[in-house]
């Protein structure tokens, strides 16, 4: 059996899902995303999986973006599902 760290098994775990959010330090890291619904420096909008998701902050930047996925920078301050009624 192959000895795996901690953060190789972690990226494997997290490379298993079809989509997912990772946060760190000043960034948000999203994986398969499906739509940028709504950009602004206070407010960030993300359908991932026909689910809204709100991220809000203060200086929000997109610091990257792939067909796939988005790295967010800035101070985050909430992340929350948007149900709509």
């Amino acid at each position: 059996m192959k000895n795996l760290h901690f953060s190789e098994y972690f990226k494997d775990f997290l490379y298993d899902l079809n989509d997912f959010i990772t946060i760190y330090e000043n960034n948000l890291h999203v994986f398969n995303y499906t739509k940028l619904n709504k950009l602004s420096a206070d407010e960030i909008v993300i359908t991932i999986n026909n689910k809204k998701i709100l991220i809000k902050g203060n200086n929000l930047k997109i610091k990257q973006m792939t067909k796939q996925e988005l790295l967010i920078n800035g101070l985050i301050l909430k992340v929350e599902f948007i149900y709509d009624e």
